[in-house]
């Protein structure tokens, strides 16, 4: 017994270890010289809610209320308390505790593919390749790259979710309930919401695949009894999650993805979720499918190091800046508004994916192939509008997503996953009668649409295209850069379809040499397996090398700049401040150091963006980098409305100088935390409310909408006393006092965000808060001396922790009861 388990088991063993030392060879820099790496989301994340992190570390408990960012947002999407989630548990012991944010995600990618190929029927050495060849996906690195950690590992478990499904239609119910479980509770505690969408997806083109099949061999029944335990399979995997999921779907309701609050000139709101156009913002170019193919079809990225002797390197010799315009050159010419690289599967897996739907036979052919159907053409987004508007339109929650290239990822899993197939295919049928003669029929015609295509491409690509964008236009370059730039576009296009040729042609000799038994199994998957790790390897080095590792002091330090030192000066922190040396709204350094009018966020509120695309942005785009040297006149000139800005008590602005310093100028006009003020300016709905900000004084003016009308009362007094006041005496992240006194009743507008969670007590005693300004708290507050005290709870995310933590231990009972099932049926050698 002992030594059949242990030839069992030695090869998935086996394939850990290669799985872990392959990790760590990628990641040298980070495990021998205590580096890391430079990712750009994982830098900026620092700034989300670093004033509720920073109250974590001195109290220990947290808040429900960050101000960060964007004049003050809820904590869902910045700092929110820890639930239990016993996948957490698991998802650290699978990842065998490697840093997460870049190597165990990728140690994941390997382990979660191997264990759905392994699902699939493939044998252990086979599975090995088929997991490098989907873990090295360029994709894959490039958005480690860039800090999108919750993405991979979400995606990383997309792959084993699947193979537990596939093993419960076929009726390996045990292994099936655990796979699928343990990998599809671990994929929804990552918390992208996207990646899982796409997932199910998929497993519904699976579970339809597979109905269609138990209909005509007719084992209906046996259908329906998997797809009942994986339905039960599916709410036990969610539950432990609820405390993050429905926090995060009431919160979205209020957010950019929840919809719109404003109307159009027809009357209609203008949709359920984001705004189409900048949900299709990055929509893949239909040509820029290609790349799937040849990575370097579109340029690579849109700053892409093409070498000093590169066009552009040659045109620019002897120019001081030429090691900067090489290294960062703008070589991507696709429709997207920029990237950081391309979606390459894989030359060989292209071909492998091409041969396996003429040889690969059964249900597994059908969903890969139309999996990868749906996912390219819901990756194009606006550039195949007749089918994706109607999506956004009438899916099902699709319109609360956006990127619309992210659905290659589909492609991804299924390409890899039917290229395997088809070896296995070829395998386990090569010595059959008749087999060889059809096979090769099948290869060549495989071969010849692959590699045909490269070697088309090879020759006669650098004429087919102009390799020219919109985009250029804006940087207007000179002729002589454009011209070096285009050759180096078209040289890049060619290259890269040399090399997938000769991959496609070399993979074919292997297999060629195999089916002609001419060539043993082990040298023709160790050949088979290093040539698709060197193709997927030295392209993921083109965008994740070493070069990309610093210290680690380095890696995700944010330093103060002048400015941020100078305003830090400032003893009173309840201010906010407005950086416009940069993308105000697109950024949060800012947010590291102060509360912040910007900031970064998917899913920022709805009102504040709607205030943004009113009076914090557009003006910004005139003559932005004019003569500041009086930012509040410069604004005034440029018909800002900067009573916007002094309502949101901003204090400092962060300005460039015609040197390209930084500055600090100060708010004189702000109006502070609090005031009283004389007049309601009543408005009927929400479009009045926001239009009627563009002219009134903030300090003596409430603008109100109607619907709050019976919740003010009819006493309330203009200030006619110099000695009534309102003031800030207390400020926490969830809880803010201020005193007040005044001769009469008034109206106080607060410089604080509306939000549901927030709840107000004059002198202990609830009263209810009032929207103002479109964006603005406000309160009635009564004659005399008064505590007023508001506090943030959020009694959804209460209810859901809980509801999370019985989860949690309700799982731990289902996965204690199957691992004893296993133990049992191994004692009585059933198993």
């Amino acid at each position: 017994m002992k030594q059949l388990l242990t030839k069992k088991w030695f090869p998935h063993v086996a394939a850990v270890v290669f799985f872990l030392l392959l990790t760590i060879v990628y990641f040298s820099p980070v495990v021998f010289e205590g580096k890391d790496l430079v990712q750009a989301d994982v830098t900026s994340v620092q700034g989300w809610g670093k004033d509720l992190k920073d109250y974590h570390e001195e109290t220990g408990d947290y808040a429900f209320w960050s101000n960060a960012m964007f004049g003050g947002m809820p904590a869902n999407y910045a700092f929110m308390p820890v639930t239990v989630n016993i996948f957490r548990y698991i998802s650290n012991i699978a990842g065998l505790y490697l840093p997460f944010t870049h190597m165990k995600i990728v140690f994941l990618y390997l382990l979660g593919f191997y264990i759905f190929l392994i699902s699939l029927g493939c044998r252990p050495w086979l599975s090995i390749i088929g997991a490098v060849a989907y873990a090295f996906a360029s994709y894959n690195f490039i958005i480690i790259e860039a800090g999108h950690v919750n993405k991979g590992l979400a995606m990383a478990l997309m792959a084993p979710v699947l193979g537990g499904v596939i093993l419960t239609y076929r009726k390996k119910y045990f292994w099936g309930i655990l796979v699928t479980l343990i990998a599809a509770g671990i994929q929804i505690y990552y918390g992208h919401q996207q990646i899982t969408y796409y997932l199910f997806l998929m497993i519904i083109v699976v579970a339809l695949v597979y109905l269609a099949y138990a209909i005509k061999e007719q084992t209906l029944k046996d259908y329906l009894k998997s797809s009942g335990i994986l339905t039960v399979v599916a709410i036990l995997a969610t539950l432990p999650a609820l405390g993050h999921l429905i926090p995060t779907a009431d919160y979205t309701q209020e957010t950019m993805r929840g919809g719109a609050v404003l109307q159009t000139a027809e009357g209609q709101k203008e949709s359920s979720g984001l705004d189409i156009n900048y949900a299709f913002q990055w929509s893949y170019g239909v040509g820029e499918t290609m790349t799937l193919l040849i990575p370097n079809f579109y340029g690579a990225g849109s700053h892409y190091n093409v070498g000093l002797d590169s066009h552009i390197g040659k045109v620019l010799q002897g120019h001081d800046q030429q090691e900067l315009y090489t290294k960062y050159a703008p070589t991507y010419w696709g429709d997207q508004p920029f990237t950081s690289g391309p979606v390459y599967a894989g030359a060989i897996i292209c071909f492998l994916f091409v041969l396996g739907l003429m040889v690969v036979k059964g249900p597994e052919k059908w969903w890969l192939l139309i999996t990868v159907v749906i996912s390219i053409l819901l990756s194009w987004g606006k550039n195949f509008a007749a089918l994706n508007d109607f999506l956004f339109y009438h899916l099902p929650l699709y319109n609360k997503f956006r990127t619309p290239s992210m659905a290659l990822v589909i492609a991804g899993v299924s390409m890899a996953a039917l290229s395997v197939l088809a070896v296995k295919t070829i395998m386990e049928n090569k010595d059959k009668k008749g087999f060889k003669s059809e096979f090769l029929r099948q290869f060549y015609t495989a071969l010849g649409i692959t590699g045909g295509l490269c070697f088309i491409l090879a020759l006669f690509g650098s004429s087919l295209f102009n390799f020219s964008t919109s985009i250029d236009g804006q940087y207007n370059y000179p002729d002589w850069f454009l011209s070096a730039l285009q050759a180096d576009r078209a040289a890049m296009l060619t290259s890269d379809a040399w090399r997938s040729l000769l991959l496609i042609a070399v993979s074919g000799i292997f297999i060629w040499l195999f089916v002609q038994n001419k060539m043993k199994i082990k040298y023709f998957l160790l050949c088979l397996g290093l040539l698709v790790l060197f193709d997927m390897w030295s392209v993921d080095k083109r965008f994740l090398n070493n070069d990309s590792f610093v210290p680690k002091r380095q890696a995700k330090a944010i330093m103060p700049t002048t400015a941020d030192q100078i305003i830090l000066q400032d003893k009173d922190p309840n201010f906010r401040v407005m950086n416009l040396t940069t993308n105000t709204f697109n950024e949060s350094q800012t947010s590291y150091f102060h509360k912040s009018i910007g900031g970064y966020s998917p899913a920022k509120l709805r009102r504040y963006q709607d205030l943004i695309d009113y009076y914090l942005l557009r003006q910004l785009n005139r003559g932005f980098f004019a003569d500041m040297e009086n930012i509040i006149d410069y604004l005034v000139s440029q018909r800002f409305n900067i009573n916007v800005l002094n309502m949101l008590n901003t204090r400092y602005f962060i300005v460039p100088t015609n040197q390209g310093a930084l500055e600090v100028q100060r708010n004189r006009e702000t109006l502070g935390n609090c005031w009283f003020v004389d007049n309601i300016r009543w408005v009927n709905n929400p479009n009045e409310e926001i239009e009627a900000l563009d002219d009134f004084e903030p300090a003596t003016t409430a603008i109100v909408d109607i619907v709050w009308k019976q919740q003010l009362p009819e006493d309330l007094s203009p200030v006619t006393d110099a000695e009534d006041e309102i003031y800030m005496i207390s400020y926490k992240p969830g809880n803010i006092v201020y005193e007040s006194v005044a001769t009469a009743p008034h109206l106080a507008v607060f410089s604080e965000v509306f939000y549901k969670t927030w709840k107000a007590y004059i002198d202990g005693e609830e009263r209810p808060i009032i929207r103002v300004n479109y964006i603005l708290r406000a309160l009635p507050v009564p004659a005399g001396e008064h505590t007023i005290e508001f506090k943030c709870v959020d009694k959804v995310f209460n209810t859901a922790a809980r509801i999370s933590l019985w989860s949690s231990i309700l799982v731990g009972l289902v996965l204690l009861g199957l691992v004893g099932y296993m133990v049992r049926r191994k004692v009585q050698g059933k198993g």
